[in-house]
């Protein structure tokens, strides 16, 4: 299945900052401060369990 949108997240925090569409901006991302995490795997970690 193709990515559509990515979120787009700080790694020092785990923030979510935005949801993006634009590959572009995924691939110009300053990949030592944020991740691009496709939106499907994003979904999916909601649901689930966390670890404390």
């Amino acid at each position: 299945m193709k990515t559509t949108s990515w979120v787009i997240r700080e790694k020092a925090t785990g923030k979510v900052l935005l949801e993006t569409f634009d590959k572009r901006k995924v691939e110009a991302l300053n990949v030592a401060k944020y991740e691009a995490v496709p939106i499907l795997e994003y979904l999916g970690s909601l649901n689930s369990p966390r670890s404390n």
